[in-house]
């Protein structure tokens, strides 16, 4: 009798744990994400990554279930951001916002940085964003050519803004710099939208910025554009040509923007998500104030953007090694 009694008091008692067990190892998928997430974009308001982050967080918030919110946390080209996100408590609610040059460009000019990719989980990528070679509107350089053959001829004398040392577009003036044989002083600035200051303010020559951080300027006549990092024209700017049409196609330079997850998310919350985070690139209002902002929309699942990233490093390794841009030799 007390056998048959005991007997479904503890089935009693193990079902009144199942609750407190079932969690483990589940990743929390069914009450994920449980508070508002937050996105850590790792550059300075107005930039290529800013503008074009801010356009997702509305429809994310939606497939979310939760509010977005979006923090600026900007320094040492993406990486103050970076580490910031890397030492977060790995469980979905901090994703990073980031161009891909903090972990294919930044890692190759400073080993030291403290982070790497394989500390993230490369999340998706959303959109790539072209840059801008630009001066300002009294500029004697009315073409492209006139500026190559000004610095061909002055080789140092001309300085050119970027939007902070490491960043992908400051690598791409070093690879311009090669295939066209010019020289000029680089001048880093701290994000897009300093940049854009310091260029109207006539502090340096030229420059080179995201489309998303100064078409606006530049269809308002405040800024010309002399050319842009791609292979084909720009609907955006139809009359600016791109470096490829002017002869330099080894300078162009995919400036891509994607999401990242500190490593030791759980998978059910990293899948939550990327199925979020897709539905809300692929909205078509998304999509459509991605192309107005300058963008390419130009999406890639976790995996893709992983080896993506790190066939894009093996190739900008080269680059910086011809381009003597290493303090240590590789």
């Amino acid at each position: 009798m007390r056998n048959r009694i005991l007997r479904p008091v503890g089935i009693l008692v193990l079902c009144g744990l199942l609750p407190i067990f079932a969690p483990i190892g589940s990743g929390h998928a069914a009450d994920f994400p449980s508070r508002p997430v937050e996105i850590i974009i790792n550059f300075p308001p107005g930039g290529i990554v800013d503008l074009s982050v801010r356009v997702l967080t509305e429809e994310l918030s939606k497939t979310l279930g939760v509010p977005v919110v979006v923090i600026n946390k900007g320094g040492a080209s993406g990486a103050v951001g970076a580490q910031y996100v890397m030492s977060t408590e790995p469980d979905g609610h901090t994703i990073l916002a980031s161009a891909v040059s903090v972990f294919n460009i930044v890692p190759l000019l400073n080993p030291g940085l403290g982070y790497k990719l394989s500390d993230f989980i490369p999340l998706a990528r959303y959109a790539n964003s072209p840059s801008l070679i630009l001066v300002g509107k009294n500029s004697p350089y009315q073409k492209f050519e006139d500026l190559v053959s000004y610095a061909k001829k002055n080789p140092g004398k001309l300085t050119c803004g970027n939007p902070g040392v490491g960043t992908a577009s400051h690598f791409a003036l070093e690879m311009l710099k090669i295939e066209a044989g010019i020289g000029f002083v680089n001048i880093p600035y701290k994000g897009g939208g300093e940049l854009n200051v310091a260029l109207l303010g006539g502090h340096v020559d030229f420059s080179t910025n995201g489309i998303a951080a100064a078409q606006k300027l530049v269809k308002s006549g405040q800024l010309r554009a002399l050319a842009i990092n791609t292979y084909e024209r720009s609907a955006n700017l139809p009359d600016v040509p791109s470096l490829k049409e002017l002869g330099y196609p080894k300078s162009v330079l995919r400036i891509g923007v994607g999401y990242f997850l500190p490593k030791g998310t759980p998978k059910p919350n990293v899948d939550r998500l990327a199925s979020g985070f897709e539905k809300a690139i692929k909205s078509p209002a998304v999509k459509r104030t991605l192309e107005n902002l300058g963008n390419i929309v130009d999406y890639e699942d976790g995996p893709t953007f992983a080896a993506s990233i790190a066939e894009e490093y093996r190739v900008l390794e080269e680059v910086g090694k011809r381009a003597k841009m290493f303090k240590i030799e590789r």
